[in-house]
């Protein structure tokens, strides 16, 4: 679980550390509390489904969603996830 919030914070250049420091620790904090999936388990289930690398996330506490980012060839293809149940929301490639 430790390792999958790690991976979200270390994935995320976009968004600026002290921002990036809170999502991560939001995301810990509610997947230890058991009301988001650990993030290893959505890519686990997700990304065989989906095109591409794996290249980061980002975790949205109001709306539950993390937002994965794979890399195909020169297409950055986003597919949202609902971190509650794992169920795929929506894509954009």
């Amino acid at each position: 679980m430790f390792r999958s919030v790690l991976l979200v914070a270390a994935l995320i250049a976009a968004v600026p550390p002290a921002a990036a420091q809170r999502e991560q620790d939001n995301a810990y904090r509610l997947a230890k509390e058991g009301h988001i999936m650990q993030l290893g388990d959505i890519l686990a289930a997700v990304s065989p489904h989906v095109a591409g690398k794996f290249i980061g996330s980002e975790f949205d506490a109001a709306q539950m969603m993390y937002r994965l980012r794979y890399m195909d060839g020169t297409t950055v293809r986003n597919v949202d996830v609902d971190a509650r149940t794992g169920r795929v929301m929506g894509r954009s490639f």
